[in-house]
Order: C-alpha cells, then sequence, then structure tokens
C-alpha cells in the first residue's frame, strides 16, 4: 500500500509543479529576456531554473510565494550562466554596433532601455525589474532579495537616477517613463 500512496503524491506534485510551468512561464522568461537581453539564453535558463525548481521543490515552504521562489532560482541561474559565459558582453557588444537607422522604430526605444538596464549592477537591475517588470511592491522585493524595505527603496530609486541620467545625456527626451504595474499586466 505504501508504492500506492508514494506514487499518488509523486503525480500530485507533478501536476502541481506542471500547473506552475504553465502559470509561471511568462513572467520568468520576461525576466530572463531583460535580466540576460537574448531568447535563446533566455529560454535556456527559464528551462534551467525550473529544471532547479523541481530538483529542490522540498525547499519550498510556503505554496502561496511560487513565483518568488522560482524568480529566486532563475535570478541565481541567470548569475551563474553570466559567471561561465560572459555571453552578456556579447549582446551589449552587439547593440553598440547595430545600426539604429536600419533598426525598426518600435524596437529602438527597447535596445535602448536594455542597453541602460546593462550599465546597471545586478543589485539595481534586480529590484528595478522585480519592481517595475513584475508589479511587486518595496515589501515583496524585499522579501524576495532577503533585504530592508528601505534598501528595496534605495536601489530602485538609484537604478532610476542612473536611468535617468543616461537617457537625458543621450538625447534630452525621456523615453524612459518610470511607472508602478499592477502584477499580471
Amino acid at each position: 500500500m505504501p508504492k500506492i500512496l508514494n506514487w499518488l503524491n509523486k503525480s500530485s506534485k507533478s501536476s502541481k509543479f506542471d500547473n506552475w510551468i504553465s502559470q509561471y512561464h511568462g513572467a520568468l522568461y520576461k525576466h530572463a529576456f531583460w535580466m540576460t537581453g537574448s531568447r535563446e539564453i533566455a529560454q535556456e535558463v527559464v528551462q534551467e531554473a525550473f529544471f532547479q525548481a523541481w530538483l529542490s521543490l522540498g525547499s519550498l515552504k510556503d505554496e502561496e510565494k511560487v513565483l518568488p521562489w522560482l524568480l529566486t532560482i532563475l535570478r541565481r541561474t541567470v548569475y551563474r550562466e553570466q559567471r561561465c559565459q560572459y555571453r552578456n558582453a556579447e549582446t551589449t557588444e552587439e547593440l553598440k554596433k547595430l545600426d539604429h537607422g536600419a533598426a525598426q522604430p518600435d524596437a529602438l526605444p527597447l535596445l535602448e532601455i536594455y542597453a541602460a538596464l546593462e550599465s546597471l549592477s545586478p543589485k539595481l537591475r534586480d529590484a528595478f525589474l522585480l519592481y517595475h517588470l513584475h508589479g511587486y511592491s518595496y515589501e515583496e522585493v524585499g522579501e524576495q532579495l532577503q533585504i530592508p524595505t528601505g534598501t528595496v527603496m534605495s536601489r530602485i530609486s538609484r537604478a532610476r537616477e542612473t536611468l535617468q541620467k543616461q537617457k537625458d545625456s543621450v538625447d534630452g527626451e525621456k523615453v524612459i517613463k518610470f511607472k508602478k504595474i499592477k502584477r499580471g499586466t
């Protein structure tokens, strides 16, 4: 009888995990893309993050906080990838060489934003993306990064200042508009 219960328990975990993949894959991919600047690398690290999540499923203490747990695993996976491969530097170099006249007009602001985000330190970029891209509150970002709320506010403020200075120094026009988004939009 214990074998049947063990099988049912594994089947239930697998089904729940499959639902999490379906539900959170888009958010993880979006975050990975903004961190890496490459669709291929983003796909790889998201897949690796889900694999690592499956292996460490026992470490999830609160199923209500699945997305923050997955994002933490994803960030660690991206950092590991960047340390090992240094692929991110190639993307930045390619962006610098890009002929802006040949790029689609809609793509230019995204390329500029990516290049600007790339200049931020990982600590500032993490806090900025969690707040502005995913719509987490300061407190939620602090929980995820395991830092005080005041530190989160400071990092987001410094990231905004840095990005704004970069944008103002390029053409004086404010293309990057900061606003709080609602999660899921």
